[in-house]
């Protein structure tokens, strides 16, 4: 079937997309994953450790009191660990991830007795 010129795809039976995909069981996919993941959450509890500090800055500058700094900081942190397990869960269910490592070649060069 064509609309135009494009070729127009009708998906047949009903399902969710995640039924479709072949998740990887590779050891060289499993550890480039949880090196993402690790890397991913790393990142993710540095950006509230930081919004935690500047709230804690403001509490002790007197701009904001105790129990709106308790409550603030159990929000910040309940936000942030249900996206690390959010994250966790998507990577783990819907990707496949392969590291790309660099690779360095030195190429050695015999010098001349005479040249040093």
């Amino acid at each position: 079937m064509t609309d135009g010129n494009r070729p127009v795809y009708i998906r047949k039976r009903k399902g969710k997309l995640s039924d479709h995909i072949e998740l990887s069981d590779d050891p060289w996919y499993l550890a480039s994953k949880r090196k993402l993941k690790a890397s991913v959450e790393h990142k993710m509890k540095r950006i509230f450790v930081g919004i935690l500090e500047i709230l804690d800055n403001e509490k002790s500058s007197g701009n904001i009191s105790d129990d709106t700094f308790k409550s603030l900081r159990q929000k910040i942190l309940n936000i942030g660990n249900d996206q690390v397990r959010n994250m966790r869960i998507e990577l783990d269910g819907r990707y496949n991830v392969e590291s790309l490592n660099y690779h360095v070649e030195l190429k050695v060069v015999q010098q001349e007795e005479g040249n040093e």
